[in-house]
């Protein structure tokens, strides 16, 4: 129930589902009437539809907005409890608990993007209490034994629902007792302490990764290799030397292509341990709440209580899954090695020196350079931040049948867009685009939902709103290709959260399973890599020259190089998230993540660092970091339909959009799949993909 962010994998693969299947018509329609209305939930307040940007701009603006809102869905709650168990319906018991969550939503997503992106530091620190309070309520909601008493009540009626309507039902029992329903009140108390701790502690988490700020000075001629343009934006202050940050518009240029490899590495350092000792603390406390969590619901582990409601089910079948990849990409991982480790040897002068993870990203670039002539640095001369964003515009309003529509308003910070979007002239959500890296600000690239859609009691509609939150290059300088994979990834999420058609918003947009979430924006990543679509709007600055047809087949031939290695990194990554959620607590956090690198990553673990206090994922993904592996296997077979209709078929798109986007979590994300393809999903195409087989 409770929203957030989707984050994109940094640096991963490519960056960081016949018939009449529209949600079906309802068995009991939604209450409607003329606006105002009373519904049958008895008495509490009615919901209005609510603007939170504008409302949550101030400090005083952002803590009315989420105060307000959490007392509406009190007010809600106790209405159901009020009510004579033998007379409940639908709407007076699940139609109004659906009200409460999206209440619930109304107060806290737009105060989470306000406390990881506002620039007011008043402003973030009044968001960030939000969470706070908002896990409070959701935690007494699953622990109120009143309130469980009149859903179940209602469930003993066994009416006919719809199929989104009886999947919201079972979740709410399934999730009751997941939250501790059953445990008797000395442990619900303590389950509450665990819970209000977790928020603090991960909220603190991630705000010391937004706040961490390496640097190091260098001379300018140390900037030898970095692109031009880089050196032109980067120039020597009073003293004569350059900073470069742990910012990714600072980072990833500079370690992927600086020619002194000895400050690479020094970058890297202060990279991986961004969070510092203090977040290393952070998590052993966070990882001995989860375990003490789990074991109070008889649960193992946190990741056999974590995964239990996901497609996998098990944490075995994480392992069996991430086993399986390893198998696949086995060969082809011997096979880059060797090109990695000889090219290394040559310009390091010395063929055993070790390689390092940074070596990576400056190998990889300069074998695609040697070995299929990729000039990377050529390559992002085509691709200009607001070319780049036309171009995706243009493409999905061609696919999807929407229209974008640029809107005036004010938003937290002056670089930020506006977007409406409409589909058969009908507006039907709006998006934000906060784009560009400064200080304080979200240090990944990642959709947050500010506004979740439901269709109201009185039959109106409470649109959904979504906000993509990057570190992209600034307007007029290059962006790298692997940037555009990542937009296009992260857009998918927006179009995942804008498209939905659900009644409910339990189920609205991207309210599905983790381990399905990325799917369908690991699958849009397929068109940046097209010709037709890139076609649309690459353009050299100078000339307006599409990219050169050299230059694109040297980007297609050497698209797989590094994959092998790049996946065995996503690996190593799920099977730590893994290993830190499955053993007993009170290991040392960084000698098991050096085991576990030593173990499924080829690249040496460089002593001194910690990653583990850098790794976001660790929070809002704990124990589902194997899920970007998982949808990457769906995502890969759905795009065996896209390849063979188009990637720009109306058609295929209209019905991947009535199918799979517009119903969210409302149906078995497995069966919307099976729908899509007309047949179940398999593994095979991504096993192919992995081992260089077919197109």
């Amino acid at each position: 129930m409770k929203r957030g962010w989707v984050l994109c994998v940094a640096l991963g693969l490519g960056a960081c589902g016949g018939g009449q299947t529209m949600v079906d018509k309802p068995v009991e329609a939604p209450t409607k009437g003329k606006k105002g209305a009373k519904t049958d939930g008895g008495a509490g307040p009615e919901l209005k539809v609510v603007e939170p940007v504008a409302r949550g701009m101030t400090v005083k603006g952002v803590t009315a907005l989420c105060d307000e809102n959490l007392e509406t869905a009190r007010q809600i709650l106790e209405a159901i409890k009020k009510q004579d168990a033998s007379k409940v319906s639908w709407q007076s018991t699940l139609g109004r608990l659906d009200e409460a969550f999206l209440s619930i939503n109304n107060a806290s997503e737009f105060p989470y993007l306000a406390g990881v992106a506002h620039p007011d530091e008043a402003v973030r620190n009044a968001a960030r209490g939000c969470e706070t309070k908002t896990d409070e309520l959701v935690t007494g909601i699953w622990l109120d034994a009143e309130l469980a008493k009149v859903i179940k009540a209602y469930a003993q009626k066994n009416e006919k629902l719809t199929p989104e309507r009886a999947r919201f039902l079972e979740h709410t029992l399934r999730d009751f007792r997941r939250n501790g329903i059953e445990l008797p009140a000395d442990k619900q108390k303590r389950l509450r302490e665990i819970n209000n701790e977790l928020t603090e502690l991960g909220q603190r988490f991630i705000a010391e990764i937004s706040s961490s700020k390496g640097t190091i000075s260098i001379k300018p001629e140390q900037l030898a290799g970095l692109p031009e343009e880089y050196k032109k934006a980067h120039p020597p202050g009073p003293d004569g030397k350059v900073v470069i940050s742990t910012d990714y518009p600072d980072y990833y240029p500079f370690v992927t292509y600086a020619a002194d490899r000895k400050l690479a590495k020094e970058l890297y350092i202060l990279f991986d341990n961004r969070g510092g000792d203090v977040n290393v603390s952070r998590l052993d406390k966070l990882l001995t709440l989860r375990t003490e969590k789990a074991k109070m619901l008889g649960y193992a582990s946190w990741a056999d209580y974590a995964i239990e409601p996901r497609m996998a089910k098990t944490a075995s079948e994480v392992k069996a899954f991430l086993d399986r990849v390893s198998t696949a990409i086995g060969d082809p991982v011997e096979r880059e090695l060797k090109e990695f480790r000889s090219e290394h040897g040559r310009i390091a002068g010395n063929a055993n020196k070790p390689l390092i993870p940074p070596d990576m990203y400056f190998l990889t670039d300069r074998l695609r350079e040697k070995r299929y002539k990729l000039d990377s640095q050529e390559l992002a001369k085509y691709f200009e931040i607001n070319r780049v964003t036309k171009g995706l515009l243009d493409i999905t309003a061609r696919m999807y049948g929407i229209e974008y529509k640029p809107v005036k308003e004010k938003v937290w910070h002056p670089s930020v867009t506006t977007y409406e979007v409409l589909s058969g002239g009908k507006p039907i959500g709006k998006f934000y685009l906060d784009l560009f890296s400064r200080d304080d600000k979200y240090k990944h690239a990642a959709m947050f939902t500010i506004r979740t859609a439901k269709t109201l009691p009185d039959g109106t509609r409470q649109t959904p709103i979504a906000s993509l939150v990057c570190n992209f290059p600034n307007p007029g300088e290059p962006m790298q290709h692997n940037q555009v994979v990542t937009y296009f990834h992260e857009f998918g999420h927006v179009l995942h959260h804008l498209l939905t058609e659900t009644e409910l918003a339990s189920f609205a947009g991207t309210a599905t399973v983790r381990d399905f979430v990325e799917a369908p924006s690991q699958m849009f990543e397929e068109w940046a890599w097209s010709r037709d679509v890139l076609d649309l709007f690459a353009r050299h600055p100078q000339s307006n020259a599409k990219i050169p047809d050299a230059l694109f087949e040297a980007m297609i031939r050497s698209r797989r190089f590094g994959l092998a290695l790049s996946t065995q990194r996503q690996i190593f990554l799920a099977q730590l998230d893994m290993a830190y959620h499955t053993q007993e607590p009170g290991f040392d956090t960084t000698a098991l993540l050096e085991k576990v690198h030593n173990q499924y990553f080829a690249f040496q673990y460089v002593k001194g660092t910690h990653f583990q206090s850098s790794f976001g994922h660790l929070i809002g993904y704990d124990a589902g970091y194997y899920g970007y592996q998982w949808a990457l296997s769906l995502a890969h077979d759905v795009l065996g339909r896209f390849k063979t209709e188009g990637l720009l078929n109306p058609k295929v798109a209209a019905d991947w959009r009535r199918l799979v986007l517009s119903r969210g979590g409302a149906a078995e994300e497995r069966k919307m799949i099976e729908e899509f393809l007309g047949r179940p999903p398999t593994e095979a195409a991504y096993v192919t993909f992995l081992r260089g087989e077919g197109s």
